[in-house]
């Protein structure tokens, strides 16, 4: 049969355009600047990844219009295989105006903030909103069950499309950061007891989807008929484990710690702002 070119083309630049919207449409184009790499010295005077950190804000309470921002990710990628504090740790963020990659030196895991009602939990905090670099926040109100609006039943989410984002740079003389998505479904939507190498037992819920130990740390959302809510951080090393009877799945620390860390620390911060508002 004959082929007219054109016409097959056509065809499939129309395909092509209809994966794109698609993507775009499974993916919140607000949630893309809100990950970023975390790197660390190797020993050839280099950096390599060692995880991936996203910020999130809370609204203050008594100071109207202001927000308290928080850099987030699993404790495990602060800790070294012997699991102590790594000597120095970067957040790799592009310069709002040149464009250009910088990294922004991070302080040590002591001085992180750690799930205040599961020291246990694989998840670490530090009020963190660096200067001049492109990045946006998840507001708490998308964190699952912390806003009104959002009525998901633990039952009707598996099998639901969720992704997860991470960040990385594109190759050449001048690099750029490139957001990444990768897609999976909800295989075990209420929360889970899992040894995690490293991290010891912790709860998680499982999807299925592609994992590496750059994706620890990375947020995960959920794509509901009317939003999209955030539904917790990737716990990659899970899959690690020889005796994890959910191997091939991968590992979702669920929103809830997440939130009960930043929540913890936004309260406390707004009690020292007042508590100086007062005295001056």
């Amino acid at each position: 049969m004959k082929r007219s070119w054109p016409r097959l083309f056509a065809v499939f630049a129309a395909n092509l355009l209809w994966l794109r919207s698609a993507s775009a449409q499974n993916v919140s184009s607000e949630t893309l600047r809100s990950v970023a790499a975390i790197v660390t010295d190797d020993d050839q005077g280099g950096r390599r990844p060692a995880g991936t950190g996203f910020f999130v804000d809370v609204p203050s309470k008594a100071f109207a219009g202001n927000s308290f921002v928080y850099f987030v990710t699993a404790r495990h990628n602060l800790l070294d295989s012997q699991g102590r504090a790594r000597r120095q740790l970067w957040v790799r963020l592009e310069d709002s105006n040149t464009r250009v990659i910088q990294d922004d030196p991070l302080v040590q895991e002591p001085r992180w903030i750690l799930d205040p009602k599961d020291p246990s939990a694989d998840v670490a905090a530090i009020p963190f909103s660096p200067s001049k670099t492109r990045f946006s926040t998840i507001p708490i109100s998308w964190f699952l069950n912390q806003s009104s609006s959002t009525t998901i039943a633990v039952d009707s989410q598996i099998g639901s499309d969720a992704y997860y984002l991470t960040m990385t740079s594109s190759d050449g003389v001048n690099p750029r950061f490139v957001p990444v998505a990768r897609f999976g479904k909800v295989s075990v939507a209420e929360p889970t007891q899992s040894q995690v190498p490293g991290a010891g037992k912790t709860y998680l819920c499982f999807i299925d989807g592609t994992s590496g130990s750059e994706l620890s740390g990375a947020p995960v959302f959920l794509r509901t008929p009317e939003q999209f809510v955030f539904w917790g951080m990737m716990e990659a090393k899970a899959a690690d484990s020889s005796n994890n009877p959910l191997g091939g799945l991968v590992g979702v620390v669920p929103a809830s710690y997440i939130a009960e860390t930043v929540l913890a620390m936004a309260q406390r911060q707004e009690s020292i702002r007042r508590k100086t508002t007062v005295s001056n």
